[in-house]
């Protein structure tokens, strides 16, 4: 899939516009089978094409992408490694490429706290592109939501353990 080290792009895109929403680049951290680890440093550019912003990030950032899950993510941590927050984009499946990773953003998010209390946000933003979407994308999309929630609570990689809950994070 990747090597250790690596970097790569990750794109998520808009449907049906066939336009790019946002992307980053990460450093490949972990492999596993049928998933990747990547890791973003302090100061990482987040670059918001839809909102033509360029965002630099001021904490760190894992991100794991699954094959055929509907959703990646993974945890914000400060400069001494205490989580802030998880943050899950409802997605289609990601597509491995060398040296990319793309998928379409499907509107919703899901963020939990360090104590693992999670919320879906974006939910009108759903709603409203409902009807541009292939019938099975809402299904899987609706579902993608509750399978981060079990994701959670069972703490699968890369879940840490529950710790204390602060603000939610400032996104873009």
């Amino acid at each position: 899939m990747y090597a250790l080290g690596q970097q790569v792009r990750v794109e998520f895109w808009k449907y049906p516009e066939e336009r790019l929403h946002y992307w980053w680049e990460a450093e490949v951290r972990e492999v596993r089978e049928g998933a990747v680890l990547l890791y973003m440093p302090p100061g990482f550019e987040f670059h918001h094409e839809s909102k033509q912003r360029v965002l630099r990030v001021d904490h760190q950032a894992y991100v794991a992408f699954f094959e055929g899950r509907w959703y990646s993510g993974g945890p914000d941590l400060d400069a001494q490694g205490r989580v802030l927050e998880y943050y899950w984009n409802v997605q289609t499946p990601p597509r491995f490429e060398p040296g990319a990773i793309r998928q379409y953003d499907l509107e919703l998010d899901v963020k939990c706290r360090a104590d693992h209390r999670c919320q879906t946000f974006d939910l009108e933003e759903f709603a409203a592109k409902v009807n541009h979407y292939p019938a099975e994308w809402v299904e899987q999309a609706r579902r993608a939501v509750a399978e981060v929630e079990r994701h959670m609570r069972q703490r699968e990689w890369p879940v840490l353990p529950p710790g204390k809950a602060g603000d939610w994070l400032e996104r873009v």
